[in-house]
């Protein structure tokens, strides 16, 4: 049997297929495949505007480090938000900054020795929109850093494309590559069916089940199959048992179809004889029809010529007459001829005078337009004088006097300046105060824990009977000991309880305190803002003022004499003077012109009695012409009509001839109809027995088709009943009990030893952890059930995974996560690219922070990058590259030093 699976490369489709099926199995092995390059936000978090850009380049094993809440974790969440959508806050509105309307992350990496970019935005949701939007661009850059889109229809389809080229979802990653902040445990606290679960999805097991989905699909697929094909077979057999054999019919059929043939033969020439007589007769009769149409047009003919002559006599007749009055038409023309020459004449004389008149009345507007322009000059002159200008120029002494007290007034404002400044001052202590108070209270916390933890794991002891044992000189504590220590704790614990209650008060007042003075700042402030706004404004507008009255001072000198100029104008009417030179032109024209329009009046009415002899004059023109061609044409008209009326009597004389021929056409159409109705019977009668031989040779080729089939359809079902077995085999092996539970049980034999190397590192040999993939029922019957136990054992033997301290939790989770990346980059057969330690060493003594420092040193050659997150000065000078974060009043910054 052919090996149910081969993989060849990260991230490979390989295909599942037997000899004769078409569609392959998909097998798809996935691993995280992404090294981020540069990291660019805009207003994410605690990130506003101005944020440099994260570059990764050349960064092997870095420490990003500064206060708490200063942004460090921020810029992880920034990664993972822009990849899958996803982050610690529970709305993607939560993340954008406090203020701000919309964020937006870049991250440029490399999967796959490709360079891609990835574009998430973020809208807040609000005022008319319900909701907030979200924009998502996948680009893959090529060389130059040219980006080419790889598009999607909506956003869930990018970001399937997003996942498909890293090689996993948001679940995956914090649970193999990402030590989320708080989420150490995240793999460890999830329930063992959970737990395999994920291990099974970052191994990409679950694509075993869509394999045995799909052979169970297969299955069904075949036997369905065969069950169509056994209800074939018998349907075939049963269509082939109601045929049975046509030959002899057959053989019938024939003999009587030659039979028919014959009698056939003789009815056709029958009927053919007398099909050729009565076409003739038909033709003879149409003959007769078309000829009584052509007498018709004979007669219409004649007609039309009979009233064409009359029409010829009437206008020769005409023509006659006019060539008698030719003498009385000549000499009214004449007179028409001599009245339309005078009128021409004077209408040329009143084209004249009728544009001498136009140009003397626009003279006369031009003249009348200067004029009043020239008054309207006077008395815009005479109000710039007496009203506008002096009042403008005597206001000068006023204006320096009001700029000189608002000047006054805006170095006043140098105390309210200095007053805010120092209330703004005193803010900004009180935000350091806060700031401090908020991380001592978190220190608190943290300390009472860890030694209500401590107390607990004592007590714990002391229940059992087991000897407590000094974390220091590694000695037993004895009743009285530990009786001392927990004493100890419970002190410390009240004191810490103490310090932690104090710290929230003055925590109260400060914030407090922070609340009344913003108020009261902000308040002095606009007051300021708006005092030296108008200050400003009103000093400039009185420059302004004092500018113009002095221009008016130099201006009303120039008004006067310019007024006396006008008004001298006006009164001796020296204006338009090249105007009234003009006009007396043009009226000595318009008088040696002579033009009356009495005398125009009479020569129109003369020229119009006299126009009707234009029309006789043309009339007497056409009839001289037109004579002798009328008279011909009227004898060609008469000889026509004679030669039609000898065409009539011929053409009556053939039609009578052709009525007398068809009168025994009825009597052979009649025949010829006897005679069709015995050749269609005879066809009939063939049709039938051609028809009943088609059917009967149709069902001979349908016999020999079925038994066709019927081999056929027996090959297909031989062939279902084997896929039946094939896949019924393949449904086992990829179910939860074939290969996925080969692969978990070759899995986590290296995972355990990953594991514990890495805590035998950071314990000293102390800690050590089991895993169990399998445990019996409680009924000690049927098959173990599929689990993945933790169990954890130190020198006090095996204990469980909730009773250990904070610290050594944390150790045991981190040896988990980071086994967990190892074993998946051993198996793809390629290092992972890059592992994230979201993680707060607090709960770690000295000793145990230099071993978990130990274990990345260790670690640093399996992976292409590693950074590590943490607030400990203490760590920083550890780490060869530090990523160091600062919040700032505009908002949070970093740099790489």
């Amino acid at each position: 049997m052919p090996p149910l699976y081969a993989r060849d490369g990260p991230a490979k489709q390989d295909q599942v297929r037997r000899p004769g099926l078409t569609t392959p199995f998909p097998v798809r092995f996935y691993y995280h495949d992404m090294i981020p390059v540069r990291l660019s936000v805009r207003n994410f978090l605690c990130y506003r505007e101005d944020v440099p850009t994260l570059d990764f380049q050349g960064i092997h094993v870095a420490c990003l480090c500064g206060s708490n809440g200063h942004g460090k974790s921020a810029l992880l969440d920034a990664i993972t938000w822009c990849l899958w959508g996803e982050s610690r806050a529970k709305t993607q509105d939560a993340l954008i900054s406090y203020g701000a309307e919309e964020m937006r992350v870049e991250l440029e990496f490399v999967a796959r020795d490709t360079s891609y970019r990835v574009i998430r935005s973020r809208s807040r949701g609000g005022g008319r929109r319900r909701q907030g939007s979200t924009d998502l661009q996948f680009q893959v850059l090529g060389d130059l850093e040219q980006a080419r889109p790889i598009p999607g229809n909506n956003i869930r389809e990018t970001q399937a494309r997003i996942e498909q080229t890293i090689g996993m979802d948001y679940d995956s990653f914090i649970n193999s590559a990402f030590l989320l902040q708080g989420r150490a445990d995240e793999f460890t606290n999830k329930t063992p069916a959970d737990r395999k679960a994920v291990l099974a999805k970052i191994l990409g097991l679950d694509d075993y089940d869509r394999l045995q989905e799909l052979a169970k699909k297969r299955l069904d697929e075949s036997r369905t199959g065969a069950a169509e094909m056994e209800g074939s077979l018998a349907r075939l057999v049963r269509d082939i048992e109601a045929i049975g054999d046509p030959a002899q019919e057959l053989d019938q059929i024939k003999v009587h179809l030659d039979a028919i043939d014959r009698q056939a033969e003789d009815s056709r020439l029958a009927v053919d004889g007398l099909r050729a007589k009565v076409t003739e007769l038909e033709r003879r009769r149409d003959q007769s029809a078309e000829l009584q149409g052509q007498i018709a047009v004979h007669r219409r003919e004649i007609q039309q010529l009979e009233v064409a002559s009359a029409a010829g006599r009437e206008r020769i007749n005409h023509y006659l007459k006019l060539t008698g009055d030719a003498d009385a038409i000549r000499a009214g023309a004449g007179r028409l001829a001599k009245a339309r020459e005078r009128l021409d004449l004077l209408e040329a004389a009143r084209s004249r005078f009728d544009r001498l008149t136009e140009h003397e009345n626009r003279l006369l507007r031009a003249i009348e337009g200067s004029r009043s322009v020239l008054e309207g000059q006077v008395k815009q002159l005479i109000h710039r004088v007496e009203v506008e200008l002096p009042l403008k120029a005597n206001a000068e002494a006023e204006l320096i006097g009001q700029r000189e007290r608002a000047h006054a007034h805006l170095e006043s404002l140098e105390e309210d300046k200095t007053r805010v400044a120092a209330g703004q001052e005193k803010l900004n202590k009180i935000s350091t105060g806060i700031g401090e108070a908020q991380g001592a209270a978190e220190r608190y916390r943290l300390e009472g824990l860890e030694l209500r933890s401590k107390l607990e794991l004592l007590d714990h002891s002391s229940r059992e009977g087991a000897g407590a044992v000094c974390p220091l000189c590694q000695t037993s504590l004895g009743g009285d000991g530990c009786g001392r220590l927990a004493q100890t704790y419970q002190k410390d614990i009240a004191e810490k309880r103490n310090l932690y209650r104090q710290n929230q008060a003055s925590l109260q007042r400060l914030e407090a305190g922070k609340a009344d003075l913003e108020k009261d700042v902000d308040q002095q402030q606009k007051a300021l803002t708006t005092a030296l706004r108008e200050g400003d404004a009103r000093i400039q507008r009185l420059e302004l003022l004092v500018r113009e009255s002095r221009e008016a001072q130099s201006e009303l000198a120039q008004v006067k004499s310019q007024l006396e100029i006008v008004r001298t104008s006006l009164e001796s009417k020296a204006f338009a003077q090249e105007e009234h030179s003009e006009l007396e032109t043009v009226r000595e024209q318009i008088k040696s012109l002579g033009y009356s329009e009495e005398e125009r009046q009479q020569c129109y009415a003369d020229a119009r009695a006299l126009q009707p002899f234009e029309q006789q004059l043309a009339s007497l023109s056409q009839a001289q012409d037109n004579l002798p061609a009328e008279e011909e044409s009227l004898t060609r008209i008469r000889e026509l009509l004679e030669q039609r009326r000898d065409d009539l009597r011929l053409v009556q004389q053939r039609r009578q001839a052709d009525e007398e021929a068809i009168s025994e056409l009825p009597l052979s159409q009649q025949r010829l109809a006897e005679a069709e109705v015995v050749q269609s019977r005879i066809q009939d009668s063939r049709q039938a027995a051609i028809a009943r031989q088609g059917w009967l040779e149709g069902e001979r080729q349908r016999l020999l088709n079925l038994r066709g089939e019927v081999a056929k359809d027996e090959a297909r079902l031989a062939v279902y009943r084997e896929d039946e077995g094939i896949y019924q085999e393949l449904m086992t092996a990829f179910g939860r009990q074939g290969i996925q539970a080969m692969l978990i049980e070759t899995v986590v034999p290296r995972l355990e030893e990953e594991a514990n190397v890495l805590l035998g590192r950071m314990t000293d040999n102390r800690m050590h952890v089991k895993m169990e993939t399998q445990r019996e029922r409680r009924s000690g019957q049927g098959d173990p059930i599929e689990t993945l136990q933790i169990n954890v054992s130190d020198e006090l033997g095996p204990r469980s995974y909730e009773m250990y301290s904070g610290g050594e939790a944390f150790r045991v989770n981190l040896a988990l996560r980071i086994a967990l990346s190892k074993v998946l980059a051993q198996r793809m057969g390629a290092p992972l690219p890059t592992l994230f330690i979201d993680e707060g060493f607090g709960s770690q003594d000295t000793a145990g922070r230099e071993r978990i420092l130990d274990v990345i040193s260790a670690i640093e050659d399996d992976f292409d990058k590693i950074i590590v997150i943490t607030h400990l000065e203490e760590l920083k000078d550890a780490f060869p590259v530090r990523i160091e974060v600062q919040k700032e009043e505009t908002g949070s910054t970093f740099w790489i030093s």
